[in-house]
């Protein structure tokens, strides 16, 4: 199999570049799609919740206290709701890039249609054979990683997700006090699905994620051309010196038999 990477000399210094595709143009889009999802729609929706539950525990109505734990919980609901939407609106641009990267380097392998049905684990496997590198060598892939079990956990309960995010990320769970020596000391409580209470920062999290991942995608994609304008010569300059990543040769996987 020839490699869609391109090798040159000086790898630890020579910018990293792919065969760019007809699926690269305008994948600079993506990352607008989740940041209004952000600004327009989860953050309005969960500061109207949390005033709402502010507002019930400041009720002279003596039956709103417990309006408002019902209003907490279905907050926590939310939360949940809008990370596993986060999750799949990655999860369908992801495999919509990765199947027109395939259309357009191996239309004769009937790849694009096996990705249709492919699992996240054979995805990125094909990423990494279409385009060169690696998911794992983009720096928001910790984020996108644990974005991945979260939806996992969302779907499916507590399962192989769900314990590797207790253990990764405690932080998803809420801390209880110990309780006096005289009501038994410490609590362990379990770490499931049910009881994640998923701090907003995390959504953020996510979403500079995504958009991190198609602004990268997008430099290799602008590095790729072949024939640069000036104006695109100068731009890359300005982002070699101003970009906190720099994707370089030496990133590159080997080419497969």
């Amino acid at each position: 199999m020839q490699s869609e990477t391109m090798i040159e000399d000086n790898a630890d210094e020579t910018p990293f570049r792919w065969r760019n595709c007809h699926a690269d143009i305008g994948t600079w889009r993506h990352a607008q799609t989740l940041e209004l999802l952000l600004t327009d729609v989860i953050r309005p929706g969960l500061e109207n919740l949390g005033a709402k539950i502010v507002a019930l525990g400041e009720s002279d109505d003596p039956g709103d206290i417990f309006f408002q734990s019902d209003v907490e919980e279905m907050l926590n609901e939310t939360k949940l709701t809008y990370a596993l939407a986060i999750q799949s609106i990655w999860e369908r641009q992801f495999r919509a890039y990765v199947k027109g990267v395939a259309r357009d380097l191996r239309p004769d392998l009937d790849l694009e249609r096996k990705l249709e049905k492919a699992d996240w684990n054979s995805l990125t496997g094909q990423f990494r054979r279409l385009r060169g590198i690696r998911l794992e060598a983009f720096p928001s892939f910790p984020a996108l990683d644990t974005l991945q079990h979260l939806g996992n956990a969302c779907r499916h309960g507590d399962g192989d997700s769900a314990r590797i995010l207790a253990a990764r990320c405690p932080d998803l769970w809420k801390t209880y006090p110990p309780l006096p020596d005289a009501f038994g000391g410490p609590v362990d409580v379990p770490r499931t699905v049910a009881l994640i209470d998923l701090p907003v920062a995390r959504l953020h999290e996510f979403v500079e994620a995504i958009a991190r991942f198609w602004r990268d995608a997008s430099y290799i994609y602008n590095e790729s051309i072949e024939r640069k304008h000036e104006s695109l010569v100068k731009q890359l300059e300005r982002e070699r010196h101003e970009r906190e990543w720099l994707p370089t040769i030496a990133m590159a996987e080997k080419p497969e038999a």
